[in-house]
């Protein structure tokens, strides 16, 4: 089962306004204990120098927490010595690394938290054939997320070497176990166990076991709620009371489910963080206006509720090959002024004091109108939350289907987005700090503008009716490719590893638009292909004859986002 499909919204204000009023007075406002950021290393690991950078921007801006996600399916950020077999990313952190960024952290107050997938997201695991046997394909056979056995001996005595090691090389209190988004009990242990237990009682069950191992570490089990609080609710009962859950939902904009969800788990007994996100299924190398909703709707929700079992929250921002690295601290400005200010203060100065400070220029009309339409305009993908009616992100058409799928899909008008690249191209002038950074948050804005062209530009090969005339179009195409990826991969290495997998190979789990310097480098060689062959040109146009040409979509949501 998807997130989307047990996550029911409660979102009918969200045609009516993009942002809700804050809770109350920033003087009312609850203090959020936890206040924090998410480093999805599990993906893309990335060079050390850039997390320190990213623990200081959280000094900063008065975040005090930093979820490090080290294990996921595409592999494990840490060189666990005890098990050097699992699959581990080339440039993984040794323990000694991860404890001078764990010291590091310390010093400039923040508190980082490792995150070990113990449940879901284990491919890391069951793709080595020592541990294939705890692969726990559901009955259905969906292949997604499939868990370890949670009531196999091998599982918990696995999670036991790992939670060790990082519990050693990271000095936070917490420990997060993940266990989201997990599907399980088609093996046969599970079947056994199921015939005398729900379900509900053997993932309590195990995750009570994974807690006492924390408590022989001295450390606290932090645990996703998608899993406890919405598929399987009925989990939550038998859980130990100092288990805590991280509840993610990030597709509503209004505080009020939020609360409503994390009063459940505190009428347990149990301790609740939020989870709002920057980067997630729903988005490109951008994020728009109502991801900042969803930011302020938790930071409101859980300022508001004065109980000492409400953690804080924690912005999570997942797999760094859809974004460019550098190009997004305007939107993690902004959660922190929304977690420790409230949405109110945030909507009205969050992105100015963002240009002020970072950018080191003043923030005037053009810089409000800018951000403001980037805001407003940014596509996504239309896929995680078909509800928000977002302009759509077309994908670099690199393959004969891909194309054909672009052609029958109402394109995106690139006029905006190439009006907006030209807009903060005359703003770089005034920069006066952080030019490197804002190179990439220009570039994120000139790839909307080329992707959007790109695909526009196939309907005028498709329409043209001369192959002579197409071929010049393609070869066009692939020229834009061809600069797009230089300018990408340039970005790429400057904190990233130019030979990471994540830049050069298709990642397990992944798609397209999850891996964005790889996409553009297929959908280049897919174009320069064509543009030497005017034949198979002359056969994609014929084929595509028989696919109507969709118009161009809106080029916004009907509603502003206000950026004053």
């Amino acid at each position: 089962m998807r997130r989307r499909e047990f996550l029911q919204l409660s979102t009918a204000g969200i045609a009516a306004s993009l942002f809700r009023p804050a809770a109350g007075r920033a003087d009312d406002r609850q203090r959020l204990r936890l206040r924090g950021f998410t480093i999805d290393a599990a993906r893309l690991t990335e060079k050390p120098d850039y997390y320190r950078r990213v623990i200081d921007f959280c000094h900063d801006w008065k975040l005090n927490a930093l979820l490090f996600r080290l294990a996921d399916d595409q592999g494990s950020a840490f060189q666990f010595e005890s098990h050097p077999e699992l699959v581990t990313h080339e440039h993984a952190l040794t323990s000694s690394q991860a404890r001078d960024l764990a010291e590091y952290g310390r010093r400039r107050d923040v508190t980082i938290i490792p995150e070990i997938e113990s449940f879901g997201h284990t491919l890391y695991i069951t793709s080595v054939s020592k541990f294939a046997h705890l692969a726990d394909t559901p009955p259905d056979g969906q292949s997604r997320f499939v868990g370890i056995c949670p009531v196999h001996p091998d599982s918990l005595a696995l999670m036991r070497d790992l939670y060790a090691e990082v519990a050693h090389a990271f000095s936070s209190p917490y420990l997060h176990g993940g266990c989201d988004e997990v599907n399980w009990g088609g093996s046969a242990m599970s079947r056994r166990a199921l015939e005398s237990k729900t379900s509900a009682e053997i993932g309590g069950e195990y995750l009570n076991r994974l807690d006492s191992l924390c408590g022989e570490l001295g450390k606290e089990l932090i645990v996703w709620g998608d899993y406890v609080a919405h598929k399987e609710p009925d989990i939550l009962a038998h859980l130990n009371k100092r288990i805590i859950v991280m509840d993610w939902q990030y597709y509503v904009t209004d505080p009020q489910p939020l609360a409503a969800t994390a009063q459940q788990v505190i009428a347990r007994g149990m301790r609740v963080i939020g989870a709002p996100a920057l980067i997630s299924c729903e988005w490109g190398p951008r994020a728009g206006a109502l991801t900042l909703s969803n930011m302020d709707a938790f930071a409101d929700a859980y300022a508001a509720i004065p109980d000492d079992h409400c953690l804080g929250v924690i912005v999570t921002n997942w797999i760094p090959s859809r974004y460019l690295q550098n190009s997004l601290w305007d939107s993690i400005g902004y959660a922190a002024v929304a977690l420790n200010e409230g949405s109110a203060r945030a909507q009205e100065d969050a992105l100015r004091r963002f240009v002020t400070r970072h950018y080191g220029d003043r923030w005037h009309q053009g810089w409000h109108r800018a951000v403001s339409d980037l805001y407003r305009l940014t596509p996504g993908r239309a896929h995680c939350a078909p509800q928000w009616q977002l302009p759509r992100l077309p994908l670099p058409s690199a393959s004969d289907a891909e194309l054909q799928q672009s052609l029958a899909t109402p394109a995106l008008d690139p006029s905006p987005y190439v009006s907006l690249a030209s807009t903060f191209r005359q703003l770089r002038t005034a920069v006066r700090r952080n030019h490197a950074d804002f190179s990439s948050f220009l570039l994120s804005v000139e790839y909307l503008a080329y992707v959007a062209a790109r695909e526009s530009q196939w309907r005028e090969a498709h329409i043209v009716g001369d192959v002579h005339g197409a071929v010049a179009i393609v070869k066009h195409i692939a020229d834009g490719d061809r600069t797009m990826l230089a300018k990408l991969d340039s970005e790429w290495n400057v904190g990233r590893f130019p030979d990471s997998r994540g830049k050069s190979e298709k990642l397990v789990g992944t798609t397209s638009y999850d891996q964005l310097v790889f996409h553009v480098r297929n959908a280049y060689r897919y174009a320069a292909e064509l543009a030497r062959d005017p034949a198979e040109i002359q056969r994609l146009l014929h084929a595509s004859h028989s696919i109507p040409t969709m118009p161009r979509s809106a080029s916004a949501p009907r509603h502003i986002h206000a950026c004053t």
